[in-house]
């Protein structure tokens, strides 16, 4: 019988072959192995990194709602005075998304029917009531209609005081921040009638100063027109004035005194944005910002 006699230096050439490949195929599998602990701590680094936390926060969007001031439409924050653009676009130049509660000029007619209202004939007025519960609940709808997970509310003017009670009212974790622009948040001194018939003393009762914990509360100020001061230079007023002679007001000057003393019983000295005086801007545990040449428009 034949016997085929393998070959002993094929076997030794086949062996040494099998050991290089099985050796290089462990260096490859330790230097994956070693490549993704590499990456998973490089990854777990990176989250504790404050880089990452700006790269998390740039890439969520945030919507800032306008809340109107009291008159005020949604014409006079995207074409103020037929100027080009207003505040709507001065928000979205700075990447973010921008709604406005839906109010026109001839809503506010509805503060009217605070008449109906016992408590407006004892000056005990709530900001829910019939005078204001309408506008509270135009702006907790623009909320709950808004599709991103982050709500900063800007409000002006009246629109500081309604906001307020309106997130006091009906709190909604996705509203994060709310920054008013000369906003009224004190009612006046006892022996000053106060125009919303109690409603902003008990917004201040009901959702005294930052009152909810989860918010950021931004209060902002100015004090572009000081009343019969000799030592303040206010701010050049010759545009308004002119708007405010049309009207029968005088000017910047005149307006301020007026209102600075319907709203602190007095106006010498006292300084603000032409109708809201520093005084009564801010909120108790705000961020208060303090300007110095804006006026009210």
């Amino acid at each position: 019988q034949n016997h085929s006699v393998e070959n002993p230096s094929r076997s030794l050439k086949v062996l040494a072959i099998n050991v290089v490949f099985n050796e290089w195929n462990r260096s490859i599998l330790q230097i994956i192995i070693l490549s993704m602990k590499a990456l998973l701590w490089a990854l777990i680094a990176l989250s504790f990194h404050p880089l990452s936390q700006t790269i998390a926060l740039s890439s969520q969007k945030i919507t800032a709602i306008i809340c109107p001031g009291f008159g005020n439409a949604v014409v006079d924050y995207v074409n103020p005075l037929g100027a080009p653009d207003g505040l709507k676009a001065a928000l979205e130049r700075r990447g973010l998304a921008v709604q406005i509660v839906p109010i026109q000029r001839y809503d506010w007619i509805r503060v009217a029917g605070g008449l109906f209202d016992i408590k407006f004939w004892q000056n005990q007025q709530l900001p829910t009531g019939l005078a204001y519960g309408w506008y509270l609940k135009r702006t907790v709808d623009e909320i709950e209609k808004c599709n991103t997970d982050k709500i900063m509310l800007v409000a002006h003017s009246a629109g500081g005081w309604l906001a307020r009670a309106a997130i006091g009212e009906k709190k909604n974790p996705k509203v994060v921040c709310l920054v008013t622009l000369g906003s009224p948040h004190l009612p006046p001194p006892d022996g000053i009638n106060c125009a919303t018939r109690g409603a902003l003393e008990n917004t201040n009762s009901l959702y005294p100063g930052s009152f909810v914990k989860s918010i950021s509360y931004v209060s902002v100020s100015s004090s572009a027109i000081t009343v019969e001061n000799s030592d303040q230079k206010n701010v050049d007023t010759k545009n308004v004035d002119e708007i405010y002679q049309k009207r029968g007001e005088g000017s910047a000057e005149n307006v301020a005194k007026i209102n600075y003393e319907s709203l602190i019983g007095k106006s010498d000295g006292v300084s603000g944005d032409g109708v809201i005086p520093v005084e009564v801007a801010h909120l108790d545990g705000a961020k208060q910002i303090f300007l110095e040449n804006p006026f009210y428009k």
